[in-house]
């Protein structure tokens, strides 16, 4: 049985994107620590390699949503695609409300 064959519960899927993404942001200079709880959207807290501390959401695609994350200095951390075995994903962290200004742009009015 490979891992694709695996149906994931939602829990074990943010659980897997968190390990793979953490490893790959640790490669990269970063360091990542972990929040007790999920409070505000703030899933991680990330220290950037020029060592600035950012709060992190991490989402298993991209998704903006003002009203939970919006003007509170958050970044979203989401993959390209779903995954795939054997197939590397490039990751993206970008802050929220940039990413929710061309959302908008590029898409209109709705909320989310």
């Amino acid at each position: 049985m490979s891992y694709s064959d695996v149906s994931l519960r939602t829990p074990s899927i943010e659980a897997a994107n968190r390990a793979e993404v953490t490893a790959l942001l640790i490669r990269s200079g970063y360091r990542v620590y972990r929040s007790e709880a999920d409070i505000d959207g703030e899933d991680l807290v990330v220290r950037t390699p020029g060592g600035e501390l950012i709060a992190v959401q991490l989402k298993g695609r991209p998704l903006v949503d003002w009203k939970r994350y919006g003007d509170r200095g958050i970044w979203m951390l989401f993959p390209s695609q779903k995954y795939e075995a054997g197939k590397a994903r490039d990751w993206y962290l970008v802050p929220h409300d940039q990413f929710f200004a061309w959302v908008k742009n590029r898409h209109g009015h709705a909320p989310k």
